[in-house]
């Protein structure tokens, strides 16, 4: 009885330590897959020359889980998003926590919700708002492949702390619903031909997937537990697909939007318009020695006005923000 019991434990153990083979060498490969499938991500084509880059930030997504995924996403993939759109170059993109920022010191809490925006409201220094919802994001298993637990070899000797081993060439499938839209937090209203459902789904082995099972049963569609960085990376993949697609209708919106100029309509009572950065026609003047021209601020009155370290444009001195972008004033 004893020399079984020892025969089955040398099994065990020679099993464990193939296992430990396999996953030392399947390594590299594994990273390889991951960067294969990566080396895409964030790379778009280039946006129409001449248009505008409006101010664009990201609130808090609204990541829907189904099965073995769990945990709180919606930053996440808020901060995967922001990432995105940055790498586009189609936008300036403000990052989060400027955006959060922002939201607080114009005591504008509570104006978004994840994947909605809760009321509208005039977010001085944001031009829009990308507002996303990520529903059903799963991770299952597509068939039985060949997979061994270690805690089924030996009977009751390793049921405690025994972790199953899964093979890498286990077919697995990821997908999700991706709803992306740009709203104008003013008016609450959805920018045209910005509003896009996208649905990813990809199937195929997890080691060519780069994924790590954590836990798995063998039957087909069972949902599969994942690392933190996995559902990230599951994220990251599934918003730059949607993204992607909808790039053509977002290029179709900022070419219909007026082009920049560095004219401005004149100000009430015949005032003098800013010129590029706020620079009004006295201040180019003042070095110049020549008299200002009819209608313009005088020098005293330039005085007590504040200027925008950010974008150098011209505020009432009583003013807590720029007026021209947001930035807060000293």
């Amino acid at each position: 009885m004893f020399r079984r019991t020892f025969v089955r434990l040398g099994a065990a153990v020679a099993l464990m330590a193939g296992g430990a083979a396999v996953v030392g060498c399947s390594s590299s490969h594994e990273s390889a897959g991951r960067d294969t499938l990566t080396e895409n991500v964030g790379k778009y084509p280039p946006a129409p020359s001449g248009v505008n880059k409006p101010r664009v930030g990201v609130p808090p997504f609204n990541v829907q889980t189904a099965g073995g995924i769990s945990g709180d996403l919606n930053s996440l993939a808020a901060d995967q998003m922001t990432t995105l759109l940055d790498q586009s170059d189609r936008f300036r993109v403000i990052e989060r926590a400027q955006l959060q920022k922002l939201l607080d010191e114009q005591n504008l809490e509570g104006i978004v919700k994840p994947g909605e925006l809760a009321k509208p409201g005039q977010v001085r220094g944001v031009d829009y708002l990308l507002i996303g919802k990520v529903t059903n994001l799963r991770v299952k298993k597509e068939n039985k492949g060949n997979e061994f637990g270690l805690a089924q070899v030996g009977g009751q000797f390793f049921n405690a702390g025994g972790a199953d081993v899964k093979n890498k060439e286990t077919v697995i499938t990821t997908e999700c619903g991706v709803d992306i839209r740009l709203v104008n937090p003013t008016t609450g209203e959805t920018m045209p031909h910005t509003s896009n459902f996208s649905e990813y789904k990809r199937t195929d082995s997890a080691k060519s997937m780069g994924l790590a099972i954590l836990g798995a049963n063998a039957q087909s569609n069972a949902d599969i537990d994942i690392s933190e960085d996995d559902k990230g990376k599951i994220l990251r993949l599934a918003l730059d697909d949607a993204l992607r697609k909808a790039l053509p209708q977002i290029d179709r919106f900022l070419m219909e939007q007026p082009a920049q100029t560095s004219s401005v309509a004149p100000g009430p009572n015949g005032a003098a318009p800013a010129g590029p950065a706020g620079v009004t026609p006295a201040d180019a003047s003042a070095g110049s020695g020549a008299p200002p021209a009819p209608g313009t601020p005088s020098p005293a009155s330039l005085a007590a006005k504040k200027f925008c370290p950010n974008c150098g444009a011209a505020n009432e001195a009583s003013a807590t923000f720029c007026a021209k972008c947001g930035h807060k004033l000293d």
